[in-house]
């Protein structure tokens, strides 16, 4: 049995433990929050982007700029690139891992369909689990959700992502992350961005009047404003993630603090169960000394 300075250490060590979980939770729960926020601004102005996209297809009649081109026949082999969305950190439960899981199967049915994934890691986590797999990662970039990322973060990777597209090394592109529903609940999803479904941006549009005065390039405005469409559904992907994430940490640390709060009540019962059994012991050895020391005096 422990003794009651071995039961005291272990309890110590875990009121450093939990003091480290609630300070890990209170870090996600302002995390979480301020995501919530950029979730709102970015979901506004993706809104105003798509507007000005969808009346610019309409006043063009619905075509592309010609460094859009079309996806390959099915005869000739697609090549698709796979965005998935991971944490750069552990401690949320099974985040990173139903993601992975599901990117593995989307890549399974894709290459059924003589579809080629590459996949484009967004996120350290991500990356390692690829990596141990024995999965070939085609273009990687990490991106820390634990920090407020501006929209400038997500420029970089779209211009990344339009040299792929523009030297023919990608012919279609989805976005894998996992869609926030309400607190401590999410879904993988798999979305298509390109080619661009301009079907859903010009069906809620009315017919421009026609003395509409573009002053740039039509052309050159429909293109700049597809891949900042692009750019904007790929940053509320991205929001979206992160508020999963420090949704699910937040779950793991409320977990984590609740079997250590269980822990804890355990080892106080073991150590007053043996306190007492001490303290009963000294009693009756004292009990015992005195009537051996009044024994000897008769």
């Amino acid at each position: 049995m422990e003794s009651i300075n071995e039961i005291q250490n272990r309890l110590q060590g875990l009121e450093d433990i939990k003091h480290l979980l609630r300070s890990v939770r209170a870090m996600s729960a302002i995390r979480w929050r301020r995501a919530k926020k950029h979730l709102e601004i970015a979901q506004s102005y993706a809104a105003s982007v798509d507007t000005q996209l969808g009346t610019i297809l309409v006043h063009r009649g619905g075509t592309l700029p010609q460094n859009m081109r079309e996806t390959p026949t099915s005869n000739g082999e697609v090549n698709v690139g796979l965005i998935t969305l991971t944490s750069d950190r552990g401690l949320c439960g099974n985040f990173n891992t139903e993601l992975i899981a599901k990117a593995m199967f989307v890549r399974n049915i894709l290459n059924k369909k003589n579809k080629k994934v590459k996949i484009i890691s967004l996120g350290g986590y991500g990356e390692r689990m690829f990596q141990n797999a024995g999965y070939e990662i085609f273009y990687t970039e990490k991106i820390p959700s634990s920090q407020a990322v501006s929209f400038i973060n997500m420029r970089k990777v779209i211009a990344h992502i339009q040299a792929f597209y523009e030297s023919k090394a990608i012919d279609e592109l989805n976005i894998l992350y996992n869609r926030f529903n309400y607190f401590g609940s999410y879904t993988p999803k798999s979305i298509q961005i390109l080619p661009p479904k301009l079907s859903d941006l010009t069906t809620t549009q009315t017919h421009p009047d026609k003395t509409l005065m573009v002053n740039s390039d039509p052309e050159q405005l429909t293109s700049f404003l597809i891949w900042e469409h692009l750019a904007a559904q790929l940053y509320l992907a991205f929001i979206e993630s992160t508020i999963s994430e420090h949704s699910a940490r937040l779950q793991t640390m409320d977990s984590a603090i609740s079997s250590l709060d269980e822990r804890v009540a355990e080892l106080e019962i073991q150590y007053h169960t043996i306190r007492q059994e001490k303290i009963t012991q000294d009693v009756l050895e004292v009990q015992s000394n005195i009537r051996e020391h009044s024994n000897k005096r008769k």
